[in-house]
């Protein structure tokens, strides 16, 4: 283990899979109790259409990928307030878009961009200490919405129309959620990748679902499995010298795996 931490570049990784866990963790029990699991789908794609087009231009990649991310955070606030809109049509739509403009500037970029492959995959190596200190501030910001908003996230997390009656602005409650998830996702997409961030945005909070009896049982379930998973992911990742992202995926798949099947035990010996 110590030899692992002699590396800066997997001190930093390790230090980025431990914040970007915690806080992905944090937001997969809303995710998940919404039903919302397409917005991580969407928002990672639409993070690659703001990746390409900083690599055509030569722009700041983390800042364009923060105005994209909020910007298509508002775009599905406002879309899906239409009548006969849905917000995971609006959210197919600007994926597919975002995509489309992506692969795009990218052929009319000369030569191999390795960059690419770091993004869709998820790359140790590019981890900088820029990118810790916003997935840290980051988390500051989600755990501090959960802390402060916890009763109107409860609302707005089961029934978004009840919880208006009892004076939740779900209205603003909604483009928050929505526009600190997107950025999370696109400042966490170099350690686990745009194509496979939907898990850590998911799985946490499918695992704490199943053992838990209540919301704030679910947020300290699921960050205890998102940032296990995240740190094994890539300690297996550097002995086994394979990619980081994938090995934080199969992890924990295999926790779920694990849970469900100790689940399904546990209520068969309490049945008999």
């Amino acid at each position: 283990m110590i030899d692992i931490l002699s590396y800066p570049f997997m001190r930093y990784a390790l230090i980025g899979a431990i914040l970007s866990g915690f806080g992905s963790a944090l937001l997969s029990n809303f995710i998940v109790l919404k039903k919302m699991e397409f917005i991580g789908n969407g928002a990672a794609h639409v993070a690659f259409g703001a990746i390409a087009f900083a690599l055509f231009f030569g722009l700041n990649m983390n800042l364009l990928s923060i105005i994209v991310a909020i910007i298509f955070a508002i775009a599905i606030n406002q879309l899906g307030k239409k009548e006969g809109v849905q917000e995971n049509s609006v959210i197919g739509m600007l994926l597919s878009l975002s995509m489309a403009i992506g692969v795009i500037l990218l052929s009319f970029k000369k030569g191999y961009v390795p960059e690419i492959d770091s993004f869709l995959f998820g790359d140790v190596l590019m981890i900088t200490q820029q990118d810790l200190i916003l997935l840290g501030i980051f988390d500051l910001f989600i755990l501090s919405m959960v802390i402060f908003l916890n009763k109107e996230l409860k609302y707005y997390s089961f029934n978004q129309r009840l919880s208006k009656i009892f004076g939740v602005p779900t209205n603003i409650i909604n483009l928050v959620f929505l526009m600190i998830t997107s950025v999370t996702i696109v400042v966490s997409v170099k350690i686990i990748g745009i194509i496979l961030i939907t898990s850590l945005l998911i799985t946490p909070g499918v695992i704490a679902k199943l053992y838990a009896k209540s919301i704030n049982q679910m947020l300290i379930i699921s960050v205890i499995v998102g940032v296990f998973s995240s740190v094994l992911g890539i300690f297996l990742s550097y002995y086994l010298n394979v990619p980081s992202g994938p090995m934080i995926v199969l992890t924990l798949f295999l926790i779920f795996l694990i849970a469900y099947l100790l689940r399904k035990t546990v209520l068969k010996s309490f049945a008999q």
